[in-house]
């Protein structure tokens, strides 16, 4: 599913606002520790008050580092892509990337803060960390299988999907789970690592799907293939001449002791599917109580 690029311009703009204030923060900060006496003596007044400071404007500096190079990024994929062309996978997936590396960030500003250098803590953590690794295998192998359908053309976000018997809209993709929104409106949190092991149908790009109804009537009430095929085309004539409905097949399912089974076949775009289906509905049910 495409997106117009104003939505995600308008999204980047307010990210610069954010990065101008946290420029002039740093720039501020980074002034003071430099050239202001007065700070640094009230600063060193106060214990471990400078390790804060350090941590800060590490903090600061490589946020402003990552934020400059996903904002050039996204800026310069913006530019190059059409509407058409355009997907928020790329740019969801380098703001994911962004998150992580803000996180180690963070992480590091804060042993700093405490007095330690980062490398040679997290160095000393060295067996605590492989440990950590292997529990979390799982969470590894979804986080690298979301960043996989994040950089793809495999999944989009407004992809309409199903993956065994489930069937909704991609809303969102995030490092370990795809958000699928289900017809019946429930939300569905499918793991990324099963979104690339399974067998998965994106509508997206198949052009049409074949959907069948099942039409059962009394067997006293004497009904033909021609003239059920003769009741629904007409209400239908719109959508055939537009082809939206590429195919329309009258037939039997089957014939029982009490009652006679029709099978209607119709062929559409998967995206209008909730709609044309309300709609045959409603023509299905005016037929039953035109006949009763």
């Amino acid at each position: 599913m495409s997106h117009t690029k104003s939505v995600f311009r308008i999204s980047e703009n307010r990210k610069l606002r954010i990065f101008v204030l946290k420029l002039f923060l740093y720039i501020v900060l980074f002034f003071l520790s430099k050239t202001s006496i007065p700070f640094n003596q009230w600063a060193s007044g106060i214990s471990g008050l400078q390790s804060i400071i350090g941590a800060l404007l590490f903090l600061l500096g490589g946020n402003i580092l990552i934020s400059l190079a996903r904002m050039l990024t996204a800026r310069f994929y913006l530019r190059k892509q059409s509407d058409e062309n355009l997907h928020g996978n790329f740019l969801l997936g380098i703001t994911w990337i962004s998150n992580i590396l803000n996180s180690i960030v963070f992480i590091s500003a804060l042993i700093m803060a405490f007095g330690f250098r980062p490398f040679e803590f997290l160095t000393s953590l060295t067996i605590v960390a492989a440990a950590i690794a292997i529990i979390s295998k799982e969470y590894i192998t979804n986080t690298v299988n979301g960043l996989i359908i994040m950089f793809t053309d495999q999944f989009s976000l407004g992809d309409m999907i199903k993956i065994n018997e489930q069937k909704g809209i991609i809303k969102d993709i995030t490092l370990l789970n795809t958000v699928l929104k289900r017809d019946d409106g429930l939300t569905m949190m499918i793991p990324n690592n099963l979104m690339l092991s399974t067998h998965v149908i994106n509508y997206r790009f198949t052009d049409r799907k074949d959907v069948e109804f099942i039409f059962e009537i009394p067997v006293e009430t004497q009904m033909s293939l021609k003239e059920i095929r003769d009741k629904i085309e007409p209400k239908l004539s719109n959508r055939l001449q537009s082809k939206e409905i590429s195919k329309f097949i009258v037939g039997l399912s089957g014939i029982y002791k009490e009652k006679i089974a029709f099978k209607i076949i119709i062929g559409i775009d998967p995206e209008k599917e909730p709609e044309i289906r309300e709609e045959f509905d409603e023509i299905l049910l005016e037929i039953l109580y035109e006949k009763k």
